[in-house]
């Protein structure tokens, strides 16, 4: 019989494994990292990246990630190169071994360039705001247009989800900013919803595999403890 059962758990696994892939919605909003059994939607963190490099780049660093790390997104190391040897850096072209380039590698230069609001870098900003990846997506959806009793700051745009309502950066998205290899329709909360799964991608990697892990080391922890119950049982009708 335990024979039996470390099988039909391995293939519980696989089933709530494949109901995490589920397709994201917008409708609420909704990525499929999030939840105990959340994983990465490659499709999603591909068109992310391209919303983040064409978008975001110009503006945004993302020091702490590396081009070959492209190839945790479902991309070939082919694909990746090519990605980095149209990018320049000082030294040339970028190579797979490169950090992402830094478009402001003097915070004074990006002072000056944007009036003291330094553009702050994405890899982590998702752990670093509460709900991060809601926030991402708020952020890059909130822009409107400011009620007749709110005055703006000079240089500033109105943006509900900011603290304050009032942000330095102008609206970064607009619909069809980008056009996505798979065919998907590229409008603003489409686009806001990718960069945030991007991002929330470069802000914890290894996402993926910590959940397998997890839910590997609780089915193993239910068999053991199914196992515990059927010894004991099995002792005591000895008896």
């Amino acid at each position: 019989m335990m024979r039996r059962i470390l099988p039909l758990l391995l293939a519980t696994s696989l089933a709530l494994a494949h109901t995490a892939r589920a397709e994201d919605t917008l409708n609420p909003p909704h990525w499929q990292s999030q939840g105990t059994f959340g994983s990465y939607d490659k499709a999603a963190l591909q068109r992310g990246f391209l919303v983040y490099q064409t978008v975001c780049a110009s503006c945004h660093s993302a020091n702490a990630l590396h081009y070959r790390d492209l190839t945790a997104l479902g991309l070939t190391t082919a694909q990746v190169a090519d990605i980095a040897s149209n990018i320049k850096l000082g030294s040339g072209p970028a190579t797979l071994d490169d950090t992402f380039k830094n478009p402001f590698p003097d915070p004074q230069t990006a002072a000056t360039e944007f009036a003291g609001a330094i553009p702050p870098d994405l890899s982590t900003i998702v752990s670093a705001r509460p709900k991060g990846t809601e926030y991402i997506y708020n952020i890059l959806t909130g822009y409107g247009t400011a009620p007749d009793d709110v005055t703006l700051m000079a240089s500033h745009y109105y943006n509900t989800a900011y603290p304050g309502d009032q942000i330095a950066m102008p609206p970064p998205l607009k619909d069809n900013a980008v056009t996505y290899a798979d065919g998907t329709q590229a409008s603003v909360a489409q686009e806001a919803s990718d960069v945030a799964a991007f991002l929330t991608w470069s802000a914890d990697p290894n996402l993926d595999a910590r959940h397998e892990i997890g839910l590997r080391a609780v089915l193993f922890l239910i068999f053991l403890s199914l196992l515990a119950i059927a010894t004991k049982r099995k002792i005591w009708r000895e008896a």
